[in-house]
């Protein structure tokens, strides 16, 4: 008798604790609580992915988007060889852009077109002074560029290089350089970047090369060239 009733406890099931593993009739482990942990993280992952896709929306840098910029740069500018000489200067822009496409480019190259304006309501040229009779000491000027071409890589949210070509016109209080003409035309190109900061604020920096020239209405036409390093800040809306 003793042996049977040890046999039929034997028999009898045990109730399983939670996250107990068993076996089934393979033989092959399961586990009730992998499942649940499956099915928990499941729920997590489409709870969690809508805000996700927000917060990524959220985030994104306004170069991704149709955009407009407003900001002001600054900066000075050192002499290249291929011109005329001693034309070192300081400049301000006023600048308004607008992003005029959506993404797009392969990885690293993906950006947006931006079309952009610019007004130079200051500039301070050093005219250096080569013969007795030249004037010397700071030139003043102004200007306007209507063709600022840029190409902004968002591959990355915060941080957005650009490569950027632009035209436009100086007007200068004395013959630029010295015997050539007030009036001069000013092609340039370079490249730089935004680092936003702020969802609608960015801070840029950059360099460019800046030529300095009348297309010959006047003679002689020498031009002068210059790498021109600056900085500012933009609004984005």
């Amino acid at each position: 008798m003793g042996s049977l009733a040890g046999r039929m406890l034997q028999s009898q099931p045990v109730p399983l604790r939670y996250g107990q593993r068993v076996a089934d009739k393979t033989g092959d482990p399961g586990s009730e609580d992998g499942t649940v942990q499956i099915w928990l993280v499941l729920l997590f992952t489409l709870a969690w992915q809508p805000g996700t896709m927000a917060q990524s929306a959220d985030t994104a840098s306004p170069a991704e988007r149709f955009s407009t910029e407003w900001g002001f740069t600054t900066g000075g500018a050192t002499d290249l060889p291929g011109g005329a000489r001693g034309g070192e200067f300081w400049a301000m822009q006023l600048r308004w852009g607008k992003v005029l496409t959506p993404q797009y480019g392969p990885g690293v190259l993906r950006g947006t077109f931006e079309y952009a304006v610019e007004i130079v309501p200051a500039m301070v040229l050093r005219q250096a002074r080569f013969h007795p009779s030249q004037p010397s000491g700071g030139i003043f000027g102004g200007g306007f560029n209507p063709i600022v071409l840029q190409w902004n890589f968002t591959s990355h949210d915060r941080f957005v290089p650009f490569f950027q070509i632009a035209g436009g016109t100086l007007w200068t209080t004395r013959d630029f350089p010295h015997g050539a003409s007030s009036f001069n035309f000013t092609p340039q190109g370079g490249i730089g970047a935004y680092w936003f900061a702020r969802t609608n604020r960015a801070v840029s920096f950059g360099v460019s090369y800046h030529h300095i020239s009348n297309a010959g209405i006047t003679k002689p036409n020498p031009g002068h060239n210059a790498l021109y390093f600056y900085g500012g800040l933009s609004w984005w809306r």
